[in-house]
């Protein structure tokens, strides 16, 4: 199964000690799974340390491969944390 490594993009941004600011994105885990996607799902599901969820924006996972397809999740597989919340409430989709 591929090992993935799971990122977030946090709410607010960093600021450098000169000034400059940049997007905050913060290392979350390795996961073993089939998918991107269900890296995040299972991370969000499982997490193995507290988060305060509210600070995360959305996630997305790479794949710790040398693969063409990698280095765009950060872009074209964002998971967001309220699509991962809504997951559980009566009525949704699976």
């Amino acid at each position: 199964m591929p090992s993935f490594l799971v990122l977030a993009a946090m709410k607010g941004r960093f600021i450098s000690e000169l000034g400059n600011p940049y997007d905050n994105f913060q290392m979350m885990a390795y996961v073993e799974a089939g998918s991107s996607k269900e890296a995040v799902t299972n991370f969000f599901d499982q997490t193995p340390f507290p988060i305060r969820w509210e600070d995360v924006e959305y996630l997305w996972a790479e794949q710790l491969a040398d693969h063409p397809d990698g280095g765009h999740y950060g872009d074209y597989e964002r998971v967001y944390v309220e699509s991962l919340r809504r997951r559980n409430e009566p009525g949704s989709l699976p």
